[in-house]
């Protein structure tokens, strides 16, 4: 459980221990950083983890200035209670339950230090959490997680479901995954077994952090994990106790992880598209469930119906992200869906909030467009000046998609196609792949026939003519909803942290 009622059930269970200090009335670090301090030598595992649950609530707060402590007194508070936290965790002085609980806590700390911010705690914390240590080379974070790690291999039996999930989900957080030399095996993998034998006692919130954590670059996918936890979901008859949330997460997981499983997609399909409404979905979870289809080339018709029919109903888009809008668009154009009332209804929110796209978002969602066989003039001629002021920033992925869409549907962009965008495709001459010199030699071809004026360098064109002509004949603009590129074409579409958007939410259990 986070937030409010989560933090209450721990520090009721602290109050009752005489040993550690009642931190219920605390309202900021500054008033609990030094309460915890002056009681560091008495305080019980079940304090200390509740410490640093707390404090990476605080965290989320404006600091506290009324009564604010100075720089150097917080710095060497915070770090004796770290310290202490690593010398009884390294004593395993801590169990099962308080090992989940503080890796969770730190991992959640370690991840918002890591995005930077200006408070006096923030700073203080990631000195002490970031950067190396004095040992070996690894980082602080890594030296500290690896406490935890050898400190809950000899009690991993110990562990429930929920908190074997809370720690492989903040080891997931944190991208820590520790190797230990007696047999070369991973903490990962050690866990993935126990997390085997366990699966009936996980919850979906549960397994979809597991599942998450073991997507992480680190991570090795240990002995059949994913498929064992696809089959232990479909063995059940309903997935009633799947929220909006867990089922987004889980097909992101098999997506990203590249697992396939047809009918664990299956299930989660018909589930979905034969609910009552799709209200308990939120932009972010539609948007990764569809991506998740698309990218696991799992085509479900009935899926995006269902979707698409729900978006189109709603009032407004406000509550899609330019990403999301993007997101939504590639899914339908990637899995040759059609939709045209759906791509219409994203084209007007996308073109009032034009300019909060990035050059990965306009790329991705003009080529969905192009490729989806929705011709929308309009869409184009107005994104014109957004993607002018965003050639900078565009990589060679992005120029070729954007000039191949909007030669295929045809709208010139004169202040668009200038001097200005040949600098930029000049500029990624030596970057191109033979795709991407294809897409951008129809778009040559197209200017030439417009008679604009503007032509690539001789050296660019040829090597655009010679990438065409190895390649299969491309359908024509009227056949572009069947025109897909391959994969490789696709790849770009960018998560924050590369996780489920539960993450974001900090739905993970305890």
């Amino acid at each position: 459980v986070t937030g409010n009622s989560g933090s209450s059930i721990v520090i009721s269970s602290i109050s009752s221990s005489s040993r550690d200090p009642d931190m219920r009335n605390c309202n900021s670090l500054e008033e609990m950083v030094p309460m915890a301090y002056a009681h560091v030598e008495s305080m019980s595992p079940r304090g200390l983890s509740a410490f640093w649950t707390l404090t990476s609530k605080f965290l989320r707060q404006t600091p506290n200035t009324r009564n604010p402590l100075q720089t150097s007194q917080m710095e060497h508070q915070l770090q004796t209670i770290l310290a202490h936290t690593q010398k009884a965790i390294q004593s395993s002085a801590f169990g099962y339950r308080d090992l989940a609980t503080t890796s969770l806590g730190l991992a959640k700390i370690v991840k918002l230090v890591r995005r930077g911010g200006r408070s006096k705690p923030r700073q203080i914390l990631r000195d002490l959490l970031l950067g190396n240590a004095a040992n070996g080379g690894l980082t602080k974070t890594h030296t500290l997680f690896r406490s935890i790690a050898t400190a809950s291999i000899p009690i991993r039996q110990d562990f429930d479901a929920r908190s074997l999930s809370n720690l492989i989900y903040a080891f997931g957080v944190v991208e820590c995954v520790p190797m230990f030399e007696d047999d070369g095996s991973t903490f990962f993998e050690i866990l993935a077994a126990e997390a085997v034998m366990k699966l009936e006692d996980f919850r979906p919130q549960e397994l979809s952090n597991l599942l998450w954590a073991y997507t992480k670059d680190d991570a090795p996918l240990s002995a059949g994990l994913f498929r064992l936890v696809a089959d232990h979901i479909t063995d059940h008859s309903t997935l009633k106790a799947y929220n909006g949330q867990d089922l987004a997460n889980i097909v992101w997981a098999y997506a990203t992880a590249k697992e396939s499983h047809p009918k664990l997609f299956q299930k989660m399909a018909s589930h979905i598209a034969r609910l009552d409404n799709l209200d308990a979905f939120n932009s972010q979870a539609l948007a990764n469930i569809l991506w998740a289809y698309a990218t696991s080339q799992e085509s479900s018709t009935e899926l995006f119906g269902r979707v698409g029919r729900h978006i189109i109903a709603l009032d407004s888009l406000e509550g899609f992200t330019p990403q999301a809008l993007s997101i939504t668009a590639w899914a339908y154009a990637t899995s040759r869906q059609s939709s045209p009332l759906l791509f219409e209804k994203l084209s007007g929110a996308a073109i009032r909030r034009q300019y909060e796209f990035t050059s990965q978002n306009i790329g991705n969602f003009l080529w969905s467009y192009a490729t989806n066989g929705q011709m929308d003039e309009r869409l184009f001629a107005s994104f014109a000046p957004s993607v002018s002021a965003l050639l900078g920033s565009c990589n060679n992925q992005e120029l070729t998609k954007i000039a191949w869409a909007y030669a295929v549907v045809n709208v010139p962009a004169p202040s668009l196609f200038d001097d200005t965008f040949l600098r930029a495709c000049l500029k990624k001459e030596e970057e191109y792949t033979r795709e991407e010199l294809g897409q951008l030699h129809r778009w040559s071809v197209w200017q030439e026939g417009l008679e604009s004026g503007y032509r690539l360098p001789s050296s660019l064109r040829e090597k655009c003519s010679a990438a065409a002509t190895s390649r299969v004949s491309e359908p024509s603009s009227l056949q572009a909803n069947s025109a897909m590129p391959e994969l490789s074409d696709i790849i770009g579409i960018a998560f924050d942290d590369s996780s489920p958007f539960a993450v974001e939410n900090d739905q993970t259990v305890r």
